[in-house]
């Protein structure tokens, strides 16, 4: 079996189990098949907003979840009323743009050396 038939089953065998979308994390573009069983679906908006999610790989989903989690659990929970989780969900989407900030300015650095 050549590479590109074994990446090609891996991505299939993840797409049908729902773990991933083109077997990339839409922060950072991670496409490595042997880390396509880690990619996880992460609620964009929280689980009790929003089904809507995104595909990341461990390591970004870590660090987005790391942010998320500064704040305390009482202000996270799905069981508030909407208008007192709206600053959690801000919170959120901010944590997204911050990681893939970073992953941007890091390939910048990369390829000037900076």
């Amino acid at each position: 079996m050549s590479n590109e038939d074994f990446i090609s089953q891996i991505k299939q065998q993840a797409k049908t189990e729902q773990l991933v979308k083109n077997g990339i994390c839409e922060i950072c573009g991670e496409t490595n098949p042997y880390a396509l069983k880690i990619f996880e679906n992460h609620h964009i908006s929280t689980r009790g907003f929003s089904d809507e999610t995104r595909v990341l790989c461990l390591n970004c989903h870590a660090a987005v979840t790391h942010f998320q989690n500064n704040l305390p659990p009482k202000f996270r929970s799905s069981k508030l009323p909407l208008e007192e989780r709206i600053e959690y969900i801000l919170l959120s989407h901010a944590a997204l743009r911050k990681r893939m900030d970073e992953v941007e300015i890091d390939l910048i650095n990369q390829k000037y050396g900076g």
